[in-house]
């Protein structure tokens, strides 16, 4: 079904966020990154848009998971959940321009009722730097997140969007170089795309505005509404310090941010030893899909499982291996993939190559996967003692 509703409070919507744009928004742009910025959004939020970024599947009677997309720098996958009046929205992506796309698929693909909530899973920069989107195209707007997450927010999200910005020249001069010794036509279209989307996000996000969250709690919000209920709980700290699901009983959903997703965990921010627990806990839930902040639907409890239980086993190789005094270093040679039971049981190995390679067109599996445990090695070393 395809919906095509722009309404007179859209449209004030749209020229509402270009006075932002001229003003402190992008004060520091030049003439023609701020055409960019018009350009950009006029593409995203107009009818004829040919800037889809996500993917949008039906999982349940009004519930829907918008899976992102290859990009040069990642999205996050957004759930949805359409209640009687209004939307509710899980994460923002890396970018506004990310999210005022979403926003008009939203509208065109499920449904012409103006989002009334987004929800922030955790504070990591591919899920909150897309709020003020919302902001702009909707007249009441809430962003909900745990204590923890808008603390982290304001504390890091400036810094870690820096940090993002900070290796762009980099990648971009290697793909100049890719560019110039490419064997085929298709290689080097490819590094002109790549360089096109850091040098977007770069423009776009120079004087970017944090919108931080306007609800918070400890353990739970609850919305009830005539469609379902929808619980916003805390359940542990996983991948980062304030990690909630929303979960929708009625439809036996779960949106779930980072803490379980369709890669191997990225665990710098995270608490090792907690994590599994945390898993444990949002399992203990009636639910019969999980909708994941990165890869695809997940139906039943499988592949947490496996998740949890990968993370489980790293952690307690690591925490022996750094009780008898060896090195990171040490221990990246000793803990191999084949050693992981983990990682072998169940495919789970070959479930995130897949998404891996779905997401990643050049990804390369055993190197890749090998790549990727070794940064979970070095990170459960670091954050061991982290509760």
């Amino acid at each position: 079904m395809h919906i095509r509703a722009h309404s007179p409070r859209h449209h004030a919507s749209r020229r509402d966020f270009f006075q932002i744009l001229a003003g402190s928004t992008l004060s520091g742009a030049s003439i023609l990154e701020l055409a960019f910025h018009r350009a950009a959004w006029s593409r995203a939020l107009g009818p004829g848009s040919d800037s889809q970024l996500f993917d949008i599947e039906k999982v349940a009677e009004g519930v829907y998971l918008a899976k992102a997309r290859p990009q040069a720098l990642i999205n996050s996958n957004a759930a949805i959940f359409v209640n009687s009046a209004d939307v509710l929205v899980v994460d923002s992506h890396s970018k506004p321009s990310a999210a005022a796309s979403l926003i008009a698929q939203i509208k065109r693909e499920i449904t012409p009722k103006p989002v009334r909530y987004l929800v922030n899973s955790h504070f990591h920069w591919d899920h909150t730097q897309g709020n003020r989107a919302y902001r702009t195209a909707e007249n009441k707007i809430d962003f909900i997140a745990s204590k923890p997450t808008k603390q982290l927010m304001a504390e890091l999200a400036r810094k870690r969007l820096d940090e993002s910005l900070a290796g762009v020249p980099q990648q971009i001069d290697a793909l100049r170089t890719r560019a110039e010794k490419a064997s085929s036509e298709a290689e080097k279209t490819f590094c002109q795309d790549q360089i096109r989307q850091l040098r977007a996000y770069q423009a776009e996000l120079r004087n970017y505005t944090l919108e931080l969250p306007t609800i918070t709690f400890d353990t739970s919000y609850l919305i009830r509404d005539k469609a379902h209920d929808l619980h916003v709980e805390f359940h542990g700290r996983a991948h980062t310090a304030g990690d909630v699901v929303v979960f929708c009983p009625q439809k036996r959903a779960v949106a779930t941010g980072d803490m379980i997703l369709g890669f191997l965990p990225y665990i710098g921010d995270g608490f090792p030893r907690t994590w599994p627990k945390t898993i444990d806990s949002v399992a203990k839930l009636s639910i019969d899909h999980v909708l994941p902040g990165h890869g695809p639907v997940q139906s039943g409890r499988q592949t947490m499982t496996n998740e949890r239980n990968y993370i489980e086993e790293l952690t307690s190789k690591v925490a022996a291996g750094k009780d008898a005094g060896k090195s990171v270093a040490d221990l990246q040679k000793t803990i191999t993939m084949a050693s992981l039971k983990s990682l072998q049981s169940n495919g789970y190995a070959n479930y995130v190559t897949a998404n891996y390679s779905s997401l990643l067109p050049e990804f390369e599996p055993a190197a890749g996967l090998e790549n990727s445990v070794k940064t979970n090695i070095a990170e459960i070393y670091k954050n061991l003692d982290r509760t």
